[in-house]
C-alpha cells in the first residue's frame, strides 16, 4: 500500500526511516542497526510522538531521512553479522531500501548511504 506523505514534514520522515530500518534489519548479514549520538537524543523525544498520534514511535534508530523536493536521502548505520562481506551486505541494504520505501511510501528515494560501524566475529 502506498502512502501520500508529500510536505508532512515529520511524519514522512518516520514513515520513510520506519520502511528503510525494516528493510536494512531484513538484509542477510545484517546483526543490528546503531544509533549515532543524535538518534540516542531523538529517542527522549517519542514519548511526545506516542501522546500526539496514539501510536508507538516506530524503531527508526540507526536511520536518519532528509526529505528534499519530494526525495528522500537515506543514511543507515549498522554492524554486520561478519558471515557475509561488509560491502555486499551494504550493497543488499542500498537495494532493499530503496525497494522497500517505494513499496510502502509514496517518496523517491535518491541515496542510501549506508555506513558499516562494526563488524561482528562470526560465532
Amino acid at each position: 500500500m502506498t502512502t501520500p506523505l508529500e510536505n508532512l514534514g515529520e511524519v514522512a520522515d518516520v514513515h520513510v526511516a520506519s520502511a528503510a530500518a525494516g528493510a536494512a534489519r531484513a538484509t542477510p548479514g545484517v546483526e543490528r542497526l546503531q544509533p549515532g549520538l543524535w538518534g540516542l537524543v531523538q529517542q527522549l523525544s517519542h514519548e511526545l510522538w506516542e501522546r500526539a498520534t496514539g501510536e508507538a514511535y516506530p524503531d527508526v534508530a540507526g536511520v536518519e531521512v532528509e526529505l528534499q523536493d519530494g526525495v528522500a536521502l537515506v543514511d543507515v548505520t549498522l554492524a554486520t553479522d561478519g558471515t557475509i562481506p561488509a560491502g555486499q551486505v551494504a550493497a543488499a541494504v542500498q537495494r532493499a531500501v530503496v525497494d522497500a520505501v517505494a513499496a510502502r511510501t509514496a517518496v523517491s528515494v535518491l541515496s542510501v548511504a549506508v555506513h558499516v560501524c562494526e563488524i561482528a566475529l562470526p560465532r
